[in-house]
């Protein structure tokens, strides 16, 4: 298979976030280099417009750097709308807008874009070697990479001074973030902390099979709660063992939980299986009457002209059906009383203190142990990454090969919901390439 040979000032790997927001700062602050972006995928910026359930969360006014990004959007003409919460998103809600004003702006001002191109490998040629090295830099990268057309796989060289790996990390492979970065990372002296999925549901063990009350039940239901982690090697789970807490929309699937405070539980659920961890190790427990006691609910009713109404009917008065008929289960572990009926069909006099104690307990802190992550497929973001130790926080420069940024995802960093993880796309993206024009204007 002949090599192809061409040169360029910058290459960007990955057109993504990251990496085009690298591409246009560079075309705006430094238009005199060659800047070439290489994205694996037939088009770039396809991640984009799947974020925000295609809206676009571009940030949140509560991000690192937010007045740097909101200054990067109004220079390329993008118009935002911001929320009470935080959230801001393009004026349009259209992700898609996003994604073709990044890819127009940067084609405007000169960058090179060649999509449908996979870089296999990233070399780095010492100081020592260099001949004719670009002003401001003393390097030269050997960058391979590979085109697959119809006349078969053509391969190409890319000499370039500068290299930004916006490469992402695993989530979403359909985007084309495979974790292919990791290894090229990895090859140039990096250390990848172990890549894991994280921003996605949880499959608990409750959804198995045999399992009574049996959580596929609730499968479809969605209620406001408030969701708290626990985690402990030795199974006590007491308040001293919590390590998350969070209020929203908490969503029962076909598999388990789901919904944004879920989500961002997961990013406290990393296990270190060598060590002998595991997701055994948590418990999940959901509150989901927060704003009450409904012990103090039962009861109060148990003394007024509900005092007949079965248990089960008042619950359903708090909670929707499914969620309702699930804790009274639970409560009652599925036991009858001499007369054959079950505590949801009994009247509301005729339960002891310790029966409604046993209701309480549930609504309160009904109790789920999970079994699994889901995978990348489903995940929003990846934890773990390149070492955030040997990457310039600032700069975003690798602090162990000169010239070598790595920005976005790729790096050990993950955030919560709310548009902080595009956050940090855009602007480690815009860190490196105003470092590489800051080194050029020497």
């Amino acid at each position: 298979m002949n090599k192809e040979t061409r040169k360029a000032d910058v290459v960007i790997i990955g057109g993504g976030a990251s990496g085009l927001a690298a591409a246009i700062e560079l075309g705006m602050k430094a238009p005199a280099l060659d800047v070439l972006v290489i994205e694996k995928m037939a088009e770039p910026g396809r991640k984009i417009k799947a974020t925000g359930s295609g809206r676009c969360n571009i940030s949140n006014t509560k991000a690192e750097g937010f007045s740097r990004i909101m200054e990067f959007f109004r220079e390329i003409g993008l118009v935002t709308r911001s929320y009470e919460n935080g959230l801001v998103y393009p004026y349009s809600e259209s992700a898609a807008d996003v994604a073709t004003l990044l890819t127009e702006r940067a084609a405007s001002l000169g960058v090179k874009l060649e999509c449908g191109e996979e870089v296999m490998s990233v070399k780095h040629i010492p100081a020592s070697l260099v001949s004719e090295p670009l002003p401001g830099s003393s390097n030269v990268f050997r960058i391979e990479s590979v085109i697959k057309d119809r006349d078969g796989m053509r391969s190409i060289i890319t000499q370039a001074s500068f290299v930004i790996m916006a490469m992402g990390g695993k989530a979403g492979p359909t985007y084309g973030t495979i974790g292919d970065g990791f290894r090229i990372a990895r090859n140039l002296g990096h250390s990848v902390v172990t890549p894991v999925p994280a921003l996605t549901g949880i499959e608990c063990e409750e959804w198995k099979e045999g399992h009574e009350p049996w959580g596929v039940t609730l499968g479809g239901t969605r209620s406001a709660g408030v969701v708290s982690l626990y985690r402990d090697p030795d199974g006590v789970f007491g308040e001293d063992t919590k390590i998350f807490e969070e209020a929203g929309e908490i969503q029962f699937t076909k598999y388990g939980l789901s919904g944004i405070c879920v989500f961002n539980m997961t990013r406290h659920m990393r296990f270190d299986r060598h060590a002998g961890e595991s997701l055994g190790d948590f418990l999940v427990r959901a509150d989901m009457f927060p704003d009450g006691d409904i012990a103090e609910y039962i009861k109060d009713r148990q003394r007024g002209s509900f005092s007949d109404t079965p248990a089960g009917e008042i619950l359903r008065t708090v909670l929707k059906e499914p969620l309702a008929d699930y804790v009274i289960n639970a409560a009652s572990g599925g036991t009858v009383d001499e007369e054959g009926e079950g505590l949801a069909s009994r009247p509301l006099s005729s339960l002891s203190d310790e029966e409604v104690r046993s209701i309480a307990d549930r609504v309160h802190a009904l109790e789920f142990r999970p079994s699994q992550i889901r995978g990348w497929n489903d995940a929003q973001v990846t934890m773990g990454g390149v070492s955030t130790e040997e990457i310039d926080g600032k700069s975003s420069e690798s602090l162990l090969v000169k010239d070598l940024y790595i920005t976005g995802e790729l790096a050990d960093r993950d955030y919560q919901c709310g548009g902080f993880n595009l956050s940090n796309a855009w602007l480690t993206g815009l860190a490196a390439a105003d470092d590489i024009a800051d080194k050029i204007k020497g």
